[in-house]
C-alpha cells in the first residue's frame, strides 16, 4: 500500500526532510542556541519512530547515580508514553525498580538548570527518545536502529518511518542495532551502514531484549550479540576522571 501511494505522499516526505535539515542547520550556525552543561550527557534515540527505552535505561543501570530523562510515565507498576511530546517525565538517580520516583518537567534547559543546581554531584543525565540536534548539546550520542528495518533502508515519513534523513546518523558516537539474530553476517550490514556514519563509530548488536526479565533496569534485559564489555567501556569513559580500564 505504501509503495502503491508513495508518489503521493513524497512531497510530504521531502518537505519533513527539508525542515529536518533547516532545523539542523540553524543549530550548526548558531541561530538557534543551545547549551551545554558540566555534567556528561548522553542522547539515546532514533531516527525513525521506535521506543528507545530499555536502552536508555540499561546505560543509566551503567552509570548508577543518572538523572534519566525521558516520555514515559509510571502507572501501576507499568511505564506508559506520555502523548504530549512537549512534556517530559524525570527519574531521578535512576536505580532500583522499587525505588522509581518520577516527576515532570516541561522544558528541557531550565528543568536541567533546576536540577543541577540542587544536585551538582549528578553523575549524568541520559535523555530517552532524543537524538536530532536541539537546545541542549550532548558528550554522547547513542543511536538506536532495529535490524529488520535499518535506518539506511528505510525513508521518510510519511511514506516510511524516518523522521530524519539518513544523513543525520553522522552525528552518531555509538550505534546499537536491535534484534539482530545471533547466526547473522554483522559484518555485512556493518558495511552497508558505514557509508552514513563517522569513520570511527563503533556499532554494537544486540539480541532480542528479554522478554522474560522482570527487572526494568536488569542489565540481563538486553543481550549482546558481542563487545558487550567494549560498549560498556565506551559508555563509562564518559564520566569525569573514568578509568574503566583498570576494572
Amino acid at each position: 500500500m505504501i509503495s502503491k501511494w508513495k508518489y503521493v505522499w513524497a512531497p510530504w516526505a521531502a518537505i519533513n526532510g527539508l525542515r529536518a535539515a533547516l532545523r539542523g542547520r540553524l543549530f550548526e550556525m548558531g541561530v538557534w542556541k543551545s547549551v551545554e552543561f558540566e555534567m556528561p550527557i548522553i542522547y539515546v534515540g532514533t531516527l525513525a519512530k521506535d521506543d528507545t527505552l530499555e536502552v536508555s535505561s540499561y546505560i543509566c543501570s551503567l552509570l548508577g547515580g543518572v538523572l534519566h530523562i525521558h516520555r514515559y510515565k509510571l502507572t501501576s507498576n507499568e511505564w506508559t508514553k506520555v502523548a504530549d511530546a512537549k512534556t517530559m517525565y524525570v527519574t531521578p538517580l535512576f536505580t532500583q525498580e522499587s525505588e522509581v520516583k518520577a516527576c515532570c518537567t516541561s522544558h528541557k534547559v531550565l528543568g536541567l538548570s533546576e536540577w543541577y543546581q540542587y544536585e551538582p554531584e549528578t553523575v549524568a543525565v541520559v535523555m530517552d527518545d532524543e537524538f536530532a540536534l536541539n537546545e541542549i548539546r550532548p558528550q554522547l550520542r547513542v543511536l538506536v536502529t532495529s535490524h529488520h528495518r535499518p535506518f539506511y533502508e528505510d525513508v521518510l515519513s510519511p511514506i516510511g518511518h524516518l523522521n530524519e534523513p539518513k544523513s543525520a546518523a553522522s552525528r552518531a558516537d555509538v550505534v546499537l542495532v536491535l534484534g539482530t539474530p545471533p547466526l547473522t553476517d554483522c559484518h555485512t550490514m556493518e558495511t552497508e551502514m558505514r557509508p552514513y556514519l563517522k569513520t570511527d563509530t563503533p556499532i554494537f548488536f544486540i539480541n532480542d531484549l528479554n522478554p522474560t526479565s522482570n527487572s526494568f533496569n536488569s542489565k540481563d534485559k538486553i543481550e549482546f550479540i558481542a563487545d558487550r564489555h567494549n560498549f560498556e567501556r565506551l559508555i563509562l569513559n564518559i564520566l569525569p576522571n573514568a578509568n574503566p580500564d583498570s576494572e
